[in-house]
């Protein structure tokens, strides 16, 4: 045998081994080497030049370009190989190069952001050259879910998502905002005008009664709290919603409530690239309550101070005789509102972010500039914020990534209101006001002398230019967030990553009252400061294993998927409030001199300056979790998973909850029998679910004794403080817990061309907090344990629809709709109702609203409106009425004896079931219920060649709102104060002469067309009746916006990727019957119990902007 025989049956042997069955040698080289005729130096040569062929084929590359639907290059294209990790994304030229190993050929797979993902073969030195298709379906979006992501399509869960792609046509500073109306079942209601104004987000309705129903804010993979009011819409790539507790269960004490995971924009494979947005614009206020004129008022005065001789004096010597009263109809009218709330306020947004990277390495800088004044004189706010992500490919099994943010935020302006009662009211001056300056006075004049006579129970007015500066509130906010993680892939089947997040927010708000404040009055006239400090620490930590068979290459993974994830997680939030605050400054220092130097204030003899407060609290919450994921021929799919919280929140026995949760899902569109029905159905999937969650989102160690401090003794030179426990204990207490059904379909028609999903949920929450009665022997009245209950259930319906879709011209529409019952199911052994109050008018207001077994939360307990008392009600005997037998009498509600005009309640019920004909609490009942039967939005986009345009609308229909400003605003209990306009309609009791009427045919000749009763001038005016509970239904033309992109053609000659500007305006019209400022309202933000009242909210304004988006 030949040495070259020899060498030929060793490759021979070798070769599977090295290249697999496609690497045979060929026939005659097979034959060469049989046969040895070959000279040995040439056939060495001959199998050198093979194998280097073959070597060099297994690393190459795979080449190409991306273009979209019209031809245009298109950018930031995702290229992978399919089954693989890694792959790389388009340049601005639509040009990727695909680095390869092995000898092919490979599958790609190519997808984008708005298109079909398409499958296309390839090998090594190959190019291909794809025109991408628009993809009318959401089915293959990434959502993210607990601790790992899936495609849409495979969910068997229920979530809401929003992508980056809605967010850029609604060109506001406010997350919360620009997502309001747009997700279902995920109810944002904005609080009320002012540029930093909260959001309450209620998922579903929310279960808890006495306890926070926020949602879980998760920020590409970190607890963050209040995360839509320090992030950036323009920062954000998605927010997707879970709904139900089988998504929300792997956040086990966290996730009662709903979870809103919030994924930020981060770098891509591609060219480094620097886009601009920014935009410019004014807003000016949308709505004014209508007041009387000068005119108006002064007779109203008039007529008011006919009932004693010291008022007739004083409107004299105030504003003159009947006959000269005609002369006010030339007065001018001072809108007060309009000096208050009507400048144009400038608003500005600059974004400019930095995005680039490569294959392994890749990054996203962001910084953002918003500065908005507000539409009330002296507020503004003024927020930069930096968001910075990063993203490394060590090696092929070790990736590694940071985030950090930051977040300084300033808000100048005391606003309309504080969390209080009617003193802290500063809207009412804007309106109460008197509408005319008096003789030699002019908008910055200070009247002692009306303060002082309208000070009825330290409800002073003051010129509302005035009081505004003497008010000064200024807020100081920063946070920064840092997060970082790696994720380590030890072989095919398991990975591993781990996620460290640490949150530090700052907060300082400083406050002044100068002598013309209400605070400075009850304090010997004398200015007052306080510096109120909040530090918060927030520390996270999660590890996650993750097993997956999608990369084992067996025969298991050609029918089945299976992945399992394992893991802990570590929550820790350290508190700290600070409390300084200094009264009896001298007369005439300054806010920031005040500020700057606490120990100016001296108290006089007698009084003491409070002491500073101080509070620490530290929570910790350690967990275990775990999720299994199976999937059978893509038809059936199965997920389950388990999560153990421990909480510093309760005691040691009652420490730990353990939520589980279940989900399947058939995919029927793959069976067999539905192929014939395509493309009619192209996508259809049932989906069933069972889960329970926690609500930790409670007070802090409530099942041990807390000492507060109570009262201050000043003896001597000693300030004695005294401390008493403020509850009484429970160490009982565990978590409240909500068990989630949910029934889901999910359809797709028209090759996915219009796309339903349906969702029927049934939410239980039990173990409710309650403040339970307890025998007085125990020192207390009442305790908190773990006796309520509460139901959630409704029907969600999102449609999504491409009814257009040509080369020039498309159209997108996408509508949802949620409609949500909340029920009461109980609430302790001795109670199946109690009673609560908003505290809008402090003292001077009952409990208004109710909290009862069978209702829903948020029920508004008040007085039935019966118009007023008529001539018919009473006897005339000439000079005086008599309230006729049979009539109910209300004088003990309202401080006012019945006459003719004067506001009437309904006899509902007395002590013994029935109509007594007196007027008290047993006639008391509900008058309102302030959650919505339903609500929803309608977005649609529009797209002509260059041209966008896009309308969104959102609505909601069947919630009352509570309109505690008509009740004070319409009232005469303040002398001298001005009323809304509707009051011009009231029963009157002066005829054209000025003369008052007491005749009855004459009275009733006079108010024949009269709509309103007389204004009450007691304070039974501040008693909640349904004549102030009003339809709150509305429909919002939200946003509309149309932009023009330049040709791409143009943009390559100018050497820029892309160049877009709009024109917007915001928040453009509002159909309701409301009559107040604004249907969306909700102000008594501090109980879940009293929502939906108005009173003292910022107006809201109307936006019209300008902007332009760049990219270089």
């Amino acid at each position: 045998m030949c040495s070259g025989q020899i060498l030929a049956n060793i490759l021979l042997e070798l070769t599977p081994n090295i290249t697999g069955d496609s690497c045979q040698l060929p026939d005659f080289l097979t034959a060469a080497f049989k046969t040895c005729y070959m000279n040995r130096l040439t056939l060495v040569g001959v199998l050198l030049l093979f194998f280097s062929g073959k070597l060099f084929a297994q690393n190459g590359v795979i080449s190409g370009k991306i273009l979209d639907e019209r031809g245009s290059p298109l950018s930031s294209v995702n290229i992978t190989i399919k089954n693989a990790s890694g792959g790389v994304q388009t340049n601005e030229q639509g040009e990727f190069r695909l680095p390869v190993t092995g000898a092919g050929p490979f599958t790609l797979v190519i997808s984008a952001a708005g298109y079909k993902t398409q499958e296309v073969t390839a090998q090594p030195g190959g190019t291909v050259n794809l025109a991408m298709e628009v993809s009318t379906t959401n089915l293959d979006d990434v959502v993210v879910v607990g601790y790992q992501t899936m495609r849409r399509r495979d969910l068997t869960s229920s979530v809401s998502s929003v992508s980056a792609r809605d967010l850029k046509d609604i060109p506001i500073n406010s997350a919360a905002e620009a997502i309001a109306g747009r997700l279902a079942g995920v109810q944002i209601i904005k609080s009320e005008g002012s540029p930093d104004a909260s959001a309450v987000i209620r998922v579903r309705g929310g279960g808890s009664i006495t306890q926070d129903n926020s949602p879980l804010f998760i920020v590409d993979g970190i607890q963050v709290e209040n995360a839509l009011s320090v992030l950036a819409p323009q920062d954000i790539e998605s927010i997707d919603v879970l709904k139900d507790a089988s998504a929300t269960a792997i956040y086990g004490a966290r996730g009662a409530n709903g979870v809103v995971i919030i994924t930020t924009k981060g770098g891509r494979d591609m060219k480094t690239q620097v886009n601009y947005n920014g935009l410019i614009g004014f807003r000016k206020l949308a709505n004014k309550l209508e007041v009387m004129n000068p005119y108006e008022f002064v007779i109203y005065q008039y007529e008011r101070t006919r009932g004693g001789q010291q008022d007739r004096d004083n409107f004299l010597n105030t504003y003159g005789h009947w006959e000269d009263l005609e002369l006010y109809k030339k007065a001018p009218f001072v809108d007060w509102q309009e000096e208050m709330f009507g400048r144009r306020a400038l608003m500005q947004t600059h974004n400019v972010s930095v995005v680039g990277g490569n294959a392994n390495t890749k990054f996203n800088l962001s910084v953002t500039a918003n500065k908005e004044e507000g539409v009330m004189r002296l507020s503004d706010f003024d927020r930069k914020l930096i968001n910075f992500r990063f993203d490394h490919n060590v090696n092929k099994k070790l990736k590694v990534g940071l985030a950090v943010r930051y977040n300084n935020t300033v808000v100048n302006g005391a606003g309309t209101a504080n969390e209080g009662s009617s003193a802290t009211n500063r809207l009412r001056h804007s309106v109460k006001f008197r509408p005319l300056l008096m003789a030699n006075q002019d908008l910055l004049d200070y009247d002692p002398d009306y303060a002082l006579q309208t000070n009825a129970n330290s409800l002073a007015l003051v010129n509302p230019i005035l009081l505004n500066e003497a008010e000064y509130r200024r807020n100081y906010n920063s946070t920064a967030n840092f997060s970082g993680y790696f994720d380590y892939t030890i072989n095919k089947y398991l990975s591993l990553r781990s996620t460290l997040g640490f949150d530090l927010t700052n907060n300082r708000r400083n406050a002044f009252n100068d002598t013309i404040t209400s605070v400075a009055k009850q304090n010997a006239n004398m200015p007052t400061a306080s510096i109120h400090t909040f530090n918060r620490q927030i520390l996270n930590n999660s590890n996650v294993l993750t097993f997956t068979m999608k990369r084992s290459g067996s025969n298991f993974t050609k029918r089945h998927e299976l992945d399992v994830l394992v893991g802990q997680e570590l929550y820790e939030d350290k508190d700290r409030n600070y409390l300084i605050e200094t009264r009896y400054f001298p007369v005439g220092i300054t806010a920031q001199a005040a500020l700057g130097n606490m120990r100016l204030g001296s108290a006089p003899a007698g009084s003491v300056q409070p002491p500073p407060t101080s509070e620490e609290v530290t929570r910790r919450l350690f967990s275990f979790f775990g999720r299994v994921n199976y999937s059978f021929d893509k038809r059936f799919t199965a997920t389950f998973s388990l999560r153990a919280d421990g909480s510093s929140k309760f005691s040691e026995d009652n420490r730990w909850g353990y939520f589980p949760s279940g989900a399947i899902a058939w995919t029927i569109s793959e069976e067999k029998f539905m192929q014939d029905l395509l493309p009619a159905i192209s996508f259809l999937k049932l989906r069933a679910s069972y889960g329970e969650a926690g609500n930790n989102r409670i007070g802090d160690f409530l099942y041990l004794s807390q000492f507060k401090a109570e009262a201050f003794y000043s003896i001597g030179d000693q300030l004695i403080t005294v401390f008493n426990p403020d509850e009484l204990a429970n160490a009982n207490l565990k978590w409240e817990t909500t068990i989630s059904r949910n029934l889901g379909l999910d359809m797709g028609f028209l090759n996915n061309r219009l796309q339903l999903t349906v969702d029927a949920y049934y939410n239980s929450t039990r173990d409710l907090l309650v403040k339970v009665p307890v025998p007085t022997s125990s020192g207390y009245v009442e305790q908190i344990q773990n006796v309520g209950a509460t139901s959630n259930k409704g029907v969600e319906f999102q449609l999504n629809a491409t009814p257009v879709l040509t080369r020039n011209f498309d159209w997108r529409a996408n509508f949802n709709i949620s409609f949500n019952r909340n029920k009461i199911e109980s609430i302790n052994a001795y109670q199946s109702a109690f009673l609560f109050r908003s505290g809008w008018a402090g003292s001077n207001v009952p409990h208004d609203y109710i909290v009862k077994v069978g209702e829903q939360v948020g029920t508004i307990w008040g007085f039935v409106y019966d118009g007023w008392y008529t001539i018919d009600d009473f006897d005339f005997d000439g000079t005086t009425y008599t309230l006729k037998t049979g009539i109910a009498n209300n004088s003990g509600i309202i401080a006012t004896d019945p006459q003719p005009g004067v506001l009437k309640f309904k006899d509902i019920s007395g002590p013994d079931g029935k109509p007594d004909g007196v007027i008290n609490d047993y006639d008391r009942t509900i008058i309102g219920r302030t959650q919505p039967k339903f609500f929803g939005g309608l977005n649609q986009q529009f797209r002509y060649k260059n041209f966008d345009l896009s309308v969104f609308i959102n609505f909601q229909v069947g919630n009352d709102v509570y309109n505690a400003n008509k009740l004070e605003f319409a009232s005469g209990y303040t002398i001298n104060s001005n009323l809304l306009a509707l009051m011009n309609d009231r029963w009157r009791t002066i005829n054209d002469q000025g003369e008052v009427v007491v005749d009855p045919a004459e009275l009733a000749a006079l108010n024949r067309n009269a709509k309103e009763p007389q204004p009450l001038r007691s304070a039974g005016a501040f008693h909640v009746h349904s004549w102030a509970i009003e339809d709150g239904s509305f429909m919002r033309i939200n946003n509309v916006t149309l932009g023009y992109s330049l040709p791409q053609n143009l943009t390559r000659k100018l050497k820029i990727n892309s160049f877009r500007i709009y024109a917007t305006v915001n928040n453009l019209y509002v159909l309701t019957n409301y009559s107040g400022y604004d249907p969306e309202v909700n102000t008594r933000r501090s109980s879940p119990l009293t929502p939906g009242v108005d009173y003292s909210a910022y107006p809201r304004s109307r936006a019209y902007i300008v902007g332009l988006n760049l990219s270089l």
